[in-house]
C-alpha cells in the first residue's frame, strides 16, 4: 500500500546526504516522499530525487547562536508550515534526531505514524520510538538504517549515502576540467562554523609536501566569506562562488578531496570520491564521512571534545595543535594505500625519493615513522594523537565549566 511519508531533516548538507538512504528506500517501496529542510535541501537533493517534494523551513532550534531565544524564532513561518503540513494528512513522519522538538512537530502535523530515535522526554509523542541497534556511539548512517528497518524497507542493511553525480553536471566545471591533464586534488579549507577550520597555513604546508611526492592539479574552493583565498598562489585553479550543483560536480569529478569536518566531506562520500578530513570539535563516531575510502585525522587532546562547536577556549586547540608534521604521515600513507587498492591511479606518484619512502612489502603502502605522541587506534580510517590533556585549574568546580586555563602542550 502506497504511503505518504514526511522526512524532517532540518540541518546541514552532510545530514541531508545521510537522509538519502531513507529517501531511496521509500521511493523503491513505491511511497510518496516529502521533506522539510532548509532552502539548500532542494538544491542538493532534487537533481538526484526529482519526484521528492520539498518544504523550506529554517527552524529556530537549528541556529548556531541564540537557538533558545524563543522570542526571536520566526513563529509566523512556523505556524504557516504547520498549517500547510496538516493539510497533507501524512501516513508517516520520520526524524533521525532524538530531539523532542522534532518529535513535537511530527505530532502537531497529525502524522498517523511517527518514527524517531528514542528520547525519554518525548517518547510519548512517537508511535514508533526506535532504539539504536549499536547504542548512542553509532554513526548517523546507521541511525538512518535503523529507521529504514523500522519502516520495513527491504535491502537497506548495507545502504550507503548516494547522490547521482551525472545529474549535477555543469558547463562551468566542464570548462574548468576540459584542459586538465593531471589527476585532480580539490582543497576545501573552510567550514560553515569557524572553530571547525584547520588553520590555512597548515593546509599550505600540507600542499607543499604533497607537491614533492604527488603530481596533481590542485583546485581550491574558498569559503563564501573568503577564508582560504590566501592559498590561491598554491592552486592551479581557484573556483569562487560555486552553486551547490557545481560544488557537487567538481567534488564528484575530483580524484581526492582535502577538507575539514564539513559538508563537502559528505558530498565526496555520497559521490564515492575519497576524502581526507581534519576533525576537531565534533563527534567523529557520529559524523565522519561514511565509508572505507576516507580518512579523518584528529588530535584527542581536550577533555571537552566533542564540544559540538562550542569551544571553551580562545582557540580550538583540537585543531590548532594538530600540526602539519602530525597530519602529513596520515595523508601520505592513506594516499599510497588508495593507490595500492587501485582507488587512485599510480600516475599520481612522482618518481622522486620523497615518493619512495620505506615501502612496506606486505601491504604496499608507506610505513612512515610516526611522531612519538601518536597512539595507534583500531579504526583504520582514523589518525589519532593524544598529548597532555587540557586540565581545569585547581579552583574550578563542576558547576563553573567555563573557568579553564589556556593549556600548555608538551612537544607542540
Amino acid at each position: 500500500m502506497k504511503r505518504k511519508i514526511l522526512i524532517l531533516e532540518l540541518w546541514g548538507l552532510g545530514d541531508l546526504t545521510f537522509s538519502t538512504l531513507l529517501i531511496e528506500g521509500a521511493l523503491k517501496a513505491g511511497d510518496e516522499v516529502h521533506l522539510v529542510g532548509k532552502s539548500h535541501a532542494r538544491l542538493l537533493l532534487e537533481p538526484t530525487f526529482p519526484s521528492l517534494r520539498f518544504f523550506s523551513f529554517d527552524a529556530g532550534w537549528t541556529k548556531f547562536h541564540n537557538k533558545y531565544h524563543f522570542w526571536k524564532w520566526n513563529w509566523r513561518s512556523f505556524f504557516a508550515l504547520l498549517k500547510q503540513l496538516r493539510k497533507e494528512h501524512y501516513d508517516v513522519a520520520v526524524s533521525v534526531r532524538n530531539d523532542p522538538r522534532d518529535h513535537l512537530l511530527m505530532a502537531l502535523i497529525g502524522a498517523r505514524e511517527r518514527y524517531g530515535l528514542f528520547h525519554r522526554w518525548s517518547e510519548m509523542l512517537l508511535t514508533h520510538p526506535v532504539e539504536c541497534a549499536q547504542g548512542h556511539s553509532q554513526h548517523k548512517v546507521e541511525d538512518w538504517r535503523d529507521l529504514c528497518a523500522a519502516l520495513e524497507f527491504s535491502g537497506m542493511a548495507s545502504a550507503q549515502p548516494r547522490l547521482c553525480l551525472p545529474a549535477y553536471r555543469s558547463s562551468r566545471i566542464d570548462a574548468t576540467l576540459h584542459a586538465v591533464k593531471k589527476l585532480v586534488v580539490t582543497l576545501h579549507p573552510g567550514a560553515r562554523i569557524a572553530v571547525r577550520r584547520w588553520p590555512a597555513g597548515y593546509f599550505e604546508e600540507i600542499i607543499r609536501r604533497m607537491r614533492q611526492t604527488f603530481d596533481f592539479h590542485l583546485i581550491l574552493i574558498p569559503d563564501p566569506d573568503g577564508f582560504g583565498l590566501q592559498l590561491a598562489p598554491l592552486a592551479d585553479t581557484v573556483l569562487n562562488d560555486l552553486t551547490l550543483a557545481e560544488l557537487v560536480d567538481v567534488i564528484g569529478r575530483s580524484h581526492l578531496l582535502l577538507c575539514n569536518d564539513s559538508g563537502p566531506a559528505h558530498l565526496a562520500a555520497a559521490c564515492e570520491r575519497p576524502a581526507i578530513a581534519m576533525f576537531g570539535p565534533t563527534h567523529n563516531e557520529w559524523f565522519r564521512p561514511w565509508g572505507a575510502l576516507h580518512r579523518i585525522v584528529l588530535a584527542d587532546i581536550c577533555p571537552h571534545r566533542p564540544c559540538f562547536d562550542y569551544c571553551r577556549f580562545s582557540e580550538p586547540y583540537c585543531l590548532t595543535k594538530l600540526l602539519p608534521a602530525h597530519v602529513w604521515p596520515e595523508i601520505h600513507s592513506h594516499v599510497l594505500k588508495l593507490i595500492d587498492q587501485s582507488v587512485l591511479p599510480g600516475g599520481l606518484l612522482r618518481n622522486t625519493p620523497a615518493a619512495c619512502e620505506r615501502i612496506n612489502p606486505f601491504v604496499g603502502v608507506v610505513a612512515a615513522t610516526a611522531p612519538a605522541i601518536r597512539v595507534p587506534v583500531a579504526r583504520s580510517e582514523v589518525g589519532l594523537w593524544r598529548k597532555t590533556p587540557i586540565s581545569p585549574t585547581s579552583d574550578t568546580t563542576v558547576n563553573s565549566p567555563c573557568r579553564f586555563t589556556e593549556p600548555e602542550f608538551v612537544g607542540a
